[in-house]
């Protein structure tokens, strides 16, 4: 059985997220927060997020606040986040980027090219935690074969002075 991904998508428009689950298709299970409050509790109860889509200017806590939360719980390092907004100025483009944004996506935007860089965002994060499994296999299995060439030089030591007594 193939469990589907699932994409928090914050905004206080409910417009703007039935839109954005429309362009993403049956695909994905959606999680959907109406201001930076709920994203961040909906963070926090499901730990198996694939992406947020996070728009700026919400109630309570702004996309901003919401990037600063998830970088203090290092939430950052396995969930991406691609800002979309029609905030799209310099200074909130770059600050987005600071805070640890994955990607920066300015409305009105063009579906074809939202659905893209959401995919490729969601793919780019899969690999680098196949890497990551990967390396640390590796690690595992490069200590095991060093604590086993260990012990049996730790053998041949005892035995050359066994004979030599």
């Amino acid at each position: 059985m193939n469990v589907k991904q699932k994409i928090l998508i914050a905004d206080d428009s409910g417009i703007n997220r039935a839109l954005l689950m429309e362009i993403l298709g049956d695909g994905y299970e959606y999680l959907e927060a109406e201001n930076g409050v709920r994203a961040v509790e909906l963070l926090r109860e499901h730990t198996d997020i694939a992406l947020v889509l996070l728009d700026i200017m919400m109630p309570q806590m702004d996309g901003f606040d919401v990037l600063k939360v998830m970088r203090c719980y290092s939430w950052l390092d396995e969930i991406p986040v691609i800002m979309i907004s029609s905030e799209d100025t310099v200074d909130a483009v770059r600050r987005a980027f600071d805070l640890g944004a994955s990607d920066y996506i300015s409305r009105p935007f063009d579906a074809k090219v939202v659905y893209q860089r959401i995919i490729n965002t969601i793919q780019l994060y899969a690999k680098q935690r196949r890497l990551s499994a990967m390396a640390a296999d590796l690690a595992f299995e490069k200590e095991r074969a060093s604590r086993m060439m260990i012990g049996i030089l730790s053998q041949v030591v005892e035995k050359r002075n066994g004979e030599s007594r």
